[in-house]
């Protein structure tokens, strides 16, 4: 168990590096990462800098020409448990920077805040695990176990290349627990998210009949059919099992769709996809079955309904117990750092948790600093925030790994 004089060391190491800290999430969202396309080769080289200068074991695995993840080891003396820091360092997409009212990849300081794409979602919280390893470094603190900084790719389409990618061929090695660095916060207020939704991609294929335009009753429009279908399901309810903590499963239909082939010509194909949110209880195949159940109906109505459905990617709902080592040990540092009891939180969202733990099988948990405005225009994330983050990711590392 780490002295009280050793952790006062480290806290006081952190609130001194916070320009470090501010500096780190500036150069990272000046770093153009969005996904699609797809390419992380320069921030994962930012993120290998900033670790090897630390005194970091750091390893580049790239699945992908671009996709690039960077995993350091900070090496223990031995004897402790191995813990793991997971947090991406792609982007969702810009979007049409003359609806920010900033520089999107300016890093502005302003109210206490650094502005831009990716400091909230979630370059700040990588540059915060930066810090806590440096404090822990410039205090004099030497851990017994692991501690493993992973800042990965392609978490915002399903982490093919990313975390879903390590954790299948072998590289989350001697890890026993791992915090994922995505937000967890609510209107200021520290939490936790032990338990996330999983999600899946459900693909529909409309297939019709082509005609010219002129003649619609000779065709059969595959993006009206495909409009049906999508209409039915959005009215549809799903069976799942209620969640203590987890808002229920939700569907968004249509979040892309593509049909027809020319203006003058009835579509004969047309395909849409939809975003499904589970909870635990739910399955991959459960929720296509649903909405093929669906589908059948129409189609007995219709004759000319045709419609295939198929899920192309998928991830699980994550959840462990609150009573556990890594929960209790983020409970302890929240109360050390802000003063009051950790609370669990339920969101909407998902995250690379469902991958550690339900393909790894490592117990991990959700808890980071975010921000506002994700996925949207003049997005932001709060120095002081990620400041108290750096400092509990510290605290969690000499609880967990152990210190000499």
């Amino acid at each position: 168990m780490a002295s009280r004089e050793a952790e006062e060391r480290l806290l006081r190491e952190v609130d001194r590096l916070e320009q470090h800290m501010v500096n780190h999430i500036q150069g990272l969202v000046r770093i153009p990462s969005e996904n699609p396309p797809g390419d992380e080769s320069e921030v994962a080289g930012y993120v290998a800098e900033a670790l090897a200068s630390l005194g970091v074991d750091v390893e580049h695995v790239e699945p992908e020409p671009g996709r690039v993840n960077t995993l350091g080891t900070l090496r223990g003396s031995g004897g402790g448990a191995g813990l793991l820091w997971n947090g991406h360092v792609d982007t969702v997409p810009l979007g049409n920077p003359d609806n920010w009212t900033v520089d999107p990849l300016g890093g502005e300081i302003r109210d206490g805040r650094v502005w831009g794409r990716g400091s909230g979602d979630m370059k700040g919280a990588v540059a915060a695990a930066i810090t806590a390893v440096k404090a822990l470094q410039d205090a004099g603190i030497s851990l017994r176990g692991d501690l493993h900084i992973h800042a990965v790719a392609d978490e915002e389409l399903f982490g093919r290349s990313g975390t879903k990618y390590l954790c299948e061929n072998g590289y989350i090695r001697g890890v026993d627990a791992a915090i994922v660095g995505e937000s967890s916060t609510r209107d200021g207020r520290i939490m936790a998210r032990p338990a996330v939704r999983g999600r899946t991609l459900v693909r529909l294929r409309a297939r019709g009949r082509s005609a010219h335009s002129s003649r619609p009753h000779l065709g059969v429009n595959a993006v009206l059919k495909m409009s049906k279908a999508l209409l039915a399901i959005e009215g549809a309810e799903f069976r799942f099992p209620r969640h203590g903590l987890l808002p229920d499963p939700t569907i968004a239909p249509g979040t892309t769709i593509r049909g027809g082939t020319k203006d003058n010509m009835i579509p004969e194909e047309c395909e849409a996809l939809c975003d499904v949110r589970t909870v635990p209880g739910m399955s991959p195949e459960g929720v296509v079955e649903d909405i093929r159940a669906i589908v059948r109906v129409l189609a007995s109505r219709d004759p000319n309904l045709n419609v295939e459905v198929t899920t192309p990617l998928s991830k699980p709902p994550s959840e462990i117990p609150v009573t556990g080592p890594l929960y209790r040990a983020a409970a302890e540092a929240t109360r050390r750092v802000a003063g009051y009891d950790l609370e669990p939180l339920g969101a909407e969202g998902s995250n690379d948790t469902s991958y550690l733990t339900a393909v790894a099988g490592i117990p991990a948990m959700a808890f980071g600093p975010g921000g506002g405005n994700a996925h949207a225009p003049d997005e932001w994330a709060d120095i002081r925030t990620h400041l108290d983050f750096a400092k509990i990711y510290g605290l969690m590392a000499m609880s967990l790994c152990g210190v000499e």
